[in-house]
């Protein structure tokens, strides 16, 4: 009899079995009888150590079978989970496994959830076991529970290399998003349909796939992910990532306070209504930001710049940020203009935010974002943690919270980061999940992302692309944050 395992804990496979060389992971479900037309589908990401897949090969699934130069296959697709057994199994040879492979992380997907209104909550007896391929001995077994709701998508456990010998880790993470959830998680790129012209509804999941792998019946599409050792694929932020239209922003406009501005004619009074910064030269507020030609939306740039984060007074001081109007050409710096009112305005927009939304939910999506934006290259030096233990200290908007809580609660987030990437995560972007349903709150979190990613005056592209998964997760649209 094999040893049955509850979450989060992990044994020994290989010491405990001398001689093991082929493994079966065996997956299985079952479907409440009053729910029909589920189709649930068995996976594997194979990772290195920080967590991401290196390449399409190392993501083992029912169009791509075979991974790790033919180590690990992916068998049977039971459509129904109907009978009993197995519904799914990936067999896996250990010592052909090549060394840039540190995890092997066994997931479960529901197909179409979305569009069908399926979840994990309709799910029962989920398992994962390991069983010796050869003599079909059952050597571990874990049941994953009755723990999920909303979930779509499910890591349920992983293998994974410890000094030498390999172990298992029982997971039981559940990510809302379908497999697109977990191909981002992992660093697999997805095609994802055009977002709508406007701002999307929230809490839906208006990103989806498009069936253009190949024209497969599950309509995945992976592409190669090319990121470096610290994880995050790349994508183009001048462009819109995902196949998706970016939402445009508006012509040159009036002052919203004192008319038409003639060409040339500084703006004598502006408007910050909705966090919307206007040129000082002809009123537009088509404006962007940043070093070196990258761009933040208009979305963005009131959170940014002293908008409900006070973290970024001191670089705004240095001159080192600037403003261009895309109507004009005109650039200037923040200081250079009297933005006293706006900036108060803006933290108490957000005060009143936090005020009326208070709960351990809100604080949790809040240092959850940070200690994703900050853990973005998979490491947070001791200085980063220091600007982020400082900033929660002066922030006046965090008050509403205890500061201490805060912290320990940031600290919590990052450590189980580092500890295990995938685990941690997981736990983080669900922590952030939760807002969604609350629109002011969810583009308020975004704001704090960007003012964290860009607060040593370099916003790189892990940070942006950090953001652009935390804005997925909210059901924003990313472009409206990053253009």
């Amino acid at each position: 009899m094999g040893v049955r395992l509850s979450k989060g804990q992990k044994v020994d496979l290989t010491k405990t079995n001398p001689g093991l060389q082929v493994v079966m992971a065996g997956l299985g479900w079952d479907v409440s009888h009053n729910q029909s037309q589920y189709d649930l589908d068995a996976s594997a990401f194979l990772t290195g150590a920080s967590g991401k897949v290196q390449s399409d090969s190392d993501f083992v699934f029912y169009n791509n079978p075979s991974g790790g130069n033919g180590s690990i296959l992916y068998s049977s697709d039971n459509r129904t989970g109907a009978g009993a057994g197995d519904d799914e199994q990936i067999r896996i040879e250990l010592n052909k496994v090549p060394q840039h492979i540190h995890r092997i992380a066994f997931t479960i997907t529901i197909h179409d959830a979305q569009m069908k209104g399926q979840n994990f909550g309709q799910v029962s007896n989920a398992y994962v076991r390991i069983f010796n391929a050869m003599t079909n001995e059952e050597l571990i077994r874990f049941d994953l529970g009755r723990d999920f709701t909303v979930e779509t998508a499910i890591v349920a456990a992983e293998l994974y290399r410890h000094n030498g010998e390999w172990k298992f880790n029982a997971i039981a993470s559940g990510f809302q998003g379908g497999l697109a959830a977990l191909c981002r998680n992992f660093g697999v790129s997805v095609d994802d349909e055009p977002a709508p012209s406007q701002q999307p509804s929230f809490g839906h999941g208006q990103f989806q796939q498009q069936a253009n792998y190949g024209q497969q019946a599950h309509g995945f599409s992976p592409q190669q992910s090319q990121q470096t050792q610290s994880g995050y694929s790349p994508s183009s932020f001048g462009q819109p990532a995902y196949n998706q239209t970016a939402y445009s922003t508006p012509p040159s406009q009036p002052s919203a306070m004192g008319g038409q501005t003639g060409f040339g004619q500084p703006v004598q009074a502006q408007s910050y209504t909705d966090g919307n910064i206007a040129c000082t030269r002809c009123g537009s507020t088509n404006i962007r930001t940043g070093q070196k030609g990258f761009g933040l939306g208009k979305a963005a740039i009131g959170g940014l710049i002293l908008g409900p984060v006070g973290l970024l007074g001191g670089f705004i001081g240095k001159n080192q940020l600037k403003l261009t109007c895309n109507a004009c050409g005109n650039s200037w710096s923040p200081n250079q203009t009297d933005y006293a009112q706006w900036a108060n305005d803006q933290k108490r927009r957000a005060q009143e935010l936090f005020t009326r939304f208070k709960s351990q939910d809100v604080m949790d999506a809040v240092v959850a974002s940070c200690a994703l934006v900050g853990m973005a290259d998979g490491r947070l030096d001791p200085s980063e943690r220091q600007k982020m233990i400082e900033f929660v200290n002066s922030s006046q908007e965090l008050k509403v919270f205890d500061t201490q809580k805060v912290i320990q609660q940031f600290n919590m987030f990052v450590q189980r980061i580092e500890m295990d990437p995938i685990i941690g995560r997981a736990e983080a972007f669900k922590a952030v999940g939760r807002v969604r349903n609350k629109p002011e709150i969810a583009r308020l979190v975004a704001r704090y992302c960007i003012a964290i990613g860009y607060a040593d005056g370099n916003f790189d592209q892990n940070e942006k692309q950090a953001v652009t998964e935390i804005c997925m997760e909210l059901g924003l649209n990313p472009h409206e944050f990053l253009s």
